[in-house]
C-alpha cells in the first residue's frame, strides 16, 4: 500500500490544491503573504487532522496486513515443520524397517553360508576318505596282483623244473627198459636153440 505521508504530506499547501490568490482589501491591496486569520487556521488544522487520520488508517491497515501476512507465514511454517517432522518420522520408520530387514537378510545369508560351508567341508572330508580308501584298495589290489604274478612265476619255474626232472627220469627209465629189453632178447635167443632141438627130436620120435 502507498505510504500515507507520501499521499498526504503534512504541512504543505500543495495538498489542498493550487494556491488561491490573496484577497484584496477594500483599499485594493493584496493580502498574499499576510498571516492567516482564525477561520483559515481552523480550516488548515482540520485538513491536517483529516490527513493524519487517513495516514493513521493506512498505518493500521498496513499493520493489519503485516500481522495477517505474519500469521499466514507462521501457519505455513508450522505446517511445513509438521510435514517435515512427519516425513522425518516416516523416513525414520522406513530406515529402521529397512535396517531390520537388512539385518534379518544378513543373518539368514550368513546362516546359509555357514551351512553350505559345513556341507562342503563334510563332502570334502568324505571325498578325501573315499580317495584314501580307494588308494588303499588300489594298493592292496596291486599287491595281490604282484603276489599272484610272483606265485605264477614260481609255479612256472617249479613246473619247468618238474618237467625237466620228469624228462630226465623218463629218459633214464626208458634207457633202463631198453637195456632190459635188449638183455631179455638175448636170453630168449639163447634159450630158443635147445627148444628147437627138442622140437626136432620130438618130431623124429614121432
Amino acid at each position: 500500500s502507498l505510504s500515507s505521508s507520501a499521499a498526504f504530506p503534512l504541512g504543505s499547501e500543495d495538498t489542498m490544491g493550487p494556491k488561491k490568490k490573496g484577497k484584496k482589501d477594500k483599499g485594493g491591496g493584496d493580502t498574499a503573504g499576510m498571516p492567516l486569520g482564525e477561520p483559515d487556521k481552523l480550516k488548515e488544522l482540520t485538513q491536517q487532522a483529516i490527513a493524519m487520520e487517513i495516514q493513521r488508517g493506512f498505518q493500521v491497515q498496513d499493520k493489519a496486513n503485516a500481522e495477517a501476512t505474519a500469521k499466514q507465514m507462521k501457519e505455513k511454517m508450522k505446517e511445513a515443520n509438521e510435514r517435515y517432522e512427519k516425513q522425518k518420522e516416516e523416513t525414520h520408520e522406513i530406515t529402521r524397517d529397512m535396517t531390520r530387514q537388512y539385518k534379518d537378510m544378513q543373518e539368514t545369508l550368513v546362516s546359509k553360508i555357514n551351512l553350505l560351508e559345513g556341507t562342503i567341508q563334510e563332502l570334502k572330508d568324505e571325498l578325501e576318505m573315499d580317495r584314501a580308501t580307494f588308494q588303499q584298495k588300489l594298493r592292496a589290489k596291486d599287491q595281490v596282483i604282484t603276489d599272484q604274478e610272483e606265485e605264477i612265476k614260481e609255479m612256472k619255474s617249479k613246473m619247468e623244473g618238474m618237467a625237466a626232472e620228469f624228462g630226465d627220469m623218463l629218459k633214464k627209465t626208458l634207457d633202463k627198459m631198453k637195456e632190459r629189453i635188449e638183455l631179455n632178447s638175448a636170453n630168449i635167443e639163447e634159450q630158443s636153440v635147445p627148444i628147437n632141438k627138442r622140437l626136432e627130436e620130438f618130431n623124429l620120435k614121432d
